[in-house]
């Protein structure tokens, strides 16, 4: 499993979808995950409550996925907002638990992540404060890759699509030289 990290807007579920095309690979939003084993979906503002307590319902669907799947990806956060508008961090022990073989975290200019929030939401969102959650999603995913030692790939926008596919198709053949 290929961990696919990034801001809301940063153009997670698009590149999915440019990978599946490209690749076969099936992608699983995490937020989908939980809301089917939970039942319950997010608000609009993208604040959470029970951050914790949902990780336990993504551990439990990922476990499926894996009990069928071969190789997929997940489209996720390492940093949410909570209920007070504040930016939280997943819990280590739930990227400990999902043991991704590798990340891939997608960034993109904090004003186009503002636009696309705005049209895609309706939320008005200001970009220093985009910039400031996407600079402590950065962080906290180099340390889980180098704690867990999986390469991180930190794609840096639309521009850098192709090569961040190259990156997975890469990960892709490592894994099958290794079964030969």
């Amino acid at each position: 499993m290929i961990f696919i990290s990034g801001v809301h807007g940063a153009g997670k579920s698009y590149f999915c979808n440019l990978v599946k095309k490209a690749t076969g690979i099936e992608c699983f939003s995490a937020s989908t995950l939980i809301k089917k084993r939970k039942n319950q979906g997010f608000s609009s503002d993208k604040r959470v409550a029970n951050i914790d307590e949902n990780q336990l319902y993504l551990l439990a669907a990922v476990d499926d996925l894996r009990a069928s799947l071969r190789e997929f990806l997940l489209d996720g956060h390492f940093c949410l907002l909570n209920t007070k508008g504040e930016i939280t961090r997943i819990s280590l022990d739930t990227f400990t638990t999902l043991k991704p073989d590798a990340i891939i975290l997608l960034t993109e200019d904090p004003e186009v992540i503002a636009k696309r929030r705005q049209e895609r939401d309706g939320v008005k969102h200001k970009a220093s404060d985009i910039k400031v959650f996407q600079d402590e999603e950065i962080k906290y995913a180099k340390e889980v890759s180098e704690l867990l030692k999986v390469p991180l790939k930190i794609s840096t926008g639309s521009n850098d699509t192709e090569s961040t596919i190259e990156f997975i198709r890469s990960r892709r053949a490592q894994a099958n030289d290794r079964k030969i």
